[in-house]
């Protein structure tokens, strides 16, 4: 109930192709990732890879 959460900040490096798309988070120097996500993560087709719904849901 009374846990604290801490506050991170970072820089989103998002990488666009027409087959997919990759944001992948780090700490502000880079050197760590917190977070990678794909189209394919998010999607179990393919084709939808590239396509604009699952760049919005990573």
């Amino acid at each position: 109930m009374g846990e604290k959460r801490k506050e991170v900040w970072g820089i989103a490096h998002i990488y666009s192709t027409t087959n997919n798309t990759i944001v992948h988070i780090t700490d502000i120097t880079g050197a760590e990732t917190i977070a990678r996500y794909s189209g394919g993560m998010m999607t179990d087709k393919d084709r939808e890879e590239g396509m604009p719904f699952p760049a919005m849901l990573s």
